[in-house]
């Protein structure tokens, strides 16, 4: 008689990424890069009619999510619904492609990457534009080519130079991680001793990095005080107050730790301990559904900050699985599970909150549709925050009707806006799209007449 086979784990690794990959997709047709900043950059391209610099330091982080968009304009895609997914997708590929390219580079060590996006880019993402995102993104292709890939292969060479290139104006947080990336290729290249065509790529990566910390520092070096002030504020505001998906991330951290010791990694591996973990990640997942009141995702754009920080925790992590593989050969198959396992939680976050955006977003477009002139609405704590308030007339351009007739507005005005919803002559020309503002303008002077009357 043949033995029963014995069942097979499940892939956490597969299954993650599957978790991840619907949370990107839902985040795309729903439209979510739109929120907050999102508007915003689609309006810029829109008026640009391609790509639309923001940022110099950042330009090429700011055209990497704007591409596919800037690809459909010049394309003649015209209709904003059609142009909407395509901006969704600039917002939202950075970060599966260099997981892609970190899976090719070195998959033994892919774990690293999960628990990265889990740690970082997904603590800090429901705003779906921003620089530090790509800055994330792109670091770990470059980090895995040059610790994991020896001798540097030509799909190594390209990710690095790919990496390097768009590193090069990123973000601020270069200032500290270009000098980090600069150092482990000098010194690659000192011991390695590779050809000479692979030599020439690393000291091109290195020239990148070094560049990426000088635009860096010329940034800080003149810095816009309410960018930088906001900066620092988030960070402490977080630290004394950490918002739901931060506080789970630490909890899982200390988790994680404790695997480091046998009697505790032991004990986890129990079929009660199971039923806690799977609990623990669903209740997790679903908050933004279980307590919707308690869903504030502008205060993730406030811990931006861990994009600098996870990075430059987990090198020493990835030096030590480069140079001394051994020390933790042990562990690494429940760390590899368990950085799954937090990706799948951060990613059914972001799923159950996207589809609190898409309710929110539904009801305004019914509201875009039946109403004349300005929305008022009472303040909602999840999507019209005061701080991000502003981007409420945005939105209603771009999910309303082409024919104008309502815009909602914001809870307050700012000193800084990108028009003024009260006068037309202020409005962004959109009408190679089809927008039509003749509606709303009738409507405004009708609610102006009957208040002088």
């Amino acid at each position: 008689m043949n033995s029963p086979q014995a069942k097979s784990p499940p892939n956490w690794t597969l299954i993650a990424c599957a978790v991840f990959a619907l949370f990107i997709l839902l985040a795309i047709v729903t439209g979510r890069g739109l929120y907050a900043d999102g508007s915003l950059y689609f309006l810029m391209v829109l008026k640009a009619g391609g790509f639309a610099p923001i940022i110099p330091c950042r330009d090429f982080a700011t055209y990497v999510f704007q591409l596919p968009m800037a690809a459909a304009l010049k394309l003649g895609i015209n209709h904003i619904p059609w142009l909407i997914p395509f901006f969704g997708v600039g917002c939202f590929y950075a970060w599966p492609v260099a997981m892609l390219l970190c899976y090719r580079l070195a998959s033994r060590h892919f774990w690293l990457v999960m628990l990265a996006c889990a740690a970082g880019y997904l603590n800090t993402a429901f705003m779906a534009v921003g620089e530090h995102i790509v800055a994330h993104a792109f670091f770990w292709p470059a980090l895995f080519a040059i610790l994991f890939v020896r001798p540097l292969t030509p799909f190594a060479a390209g990710s690095l130079l790919l990496s390097g290139f768009i590193l090069m104006r990123s973000y601020e947080s270069y200032l500290f991680l270009g000098p980090l990336l600069t150092g482990l290729v000098v010194w690659r290249m000192v011991r390695d001793q590779e050809r000479p065509w692979r030599q020439a790529v690393l000291a091109a990566a290195a020239a990148c990095f070094v560049l990426a910390a000088y635009f860096a520092w010329k940034s800080v070096a003149h810095a816009n005080a309410r960018n930088y002030n906001s900066f620092k504020q988030g960070l402490f505001e977080q630290l004394a107050a950490p918002v739901w998906t931060v506080k789970m991330s630490f909890w899982w951290g200390l988790f994680m730790g404790g695997m480091m010791f046998p009697p505790i990694a032991k004990a986890l591996k129990l079929p009660v301990a199971w039923i806690l973990i799977v609990l623990f990640v669903l209740i997790w997942g679903a908050w933004p559904i279980l307590a919707p009141a308690q869903l504030h995702p502008g205060l993730q754009y406030n811990c931006r900050f861990l994009d600098l920080l996870v990075p430059l925790a987990l090198t020493p992590v990835a030096m030590l699985l480069a140079f001394k593989p051994n020390w933790l050969a042990a562990q690494t198959p429940d760390l590899r599970r368990l950085s799954a396992i937090m990706l799948v939680a951060q990613s059914l976050w972001h799923i159950s909150a996207t589809y609190q955006w898409q309710r929110t977003i539904s009801s305004w477009k019914h509201l875009l549709a039946e109403k004349d002139g300005p929305i008022f609405l009472p303040r909602d704590r999840c999507f019209n925050d005061p701080d991000y308030s502003w981007a409420n007339p945005c939105v209603s351009l771009l999910v309303g009707p082409e024919r104008v007739r309502a815009m909602i507005m914001p809870d307050h005005s700012e000193l800084w806006q990108p028009f003024d919803w009260l006068k037309p002559s202020t409005f962004p020309d959109l009408k190679r799209y089809g927008v039509d503002y003749t509606e709303y303008v009738d409507a405004l002077n009708r609610e102006k007449l009957n208040h002088d009357r």
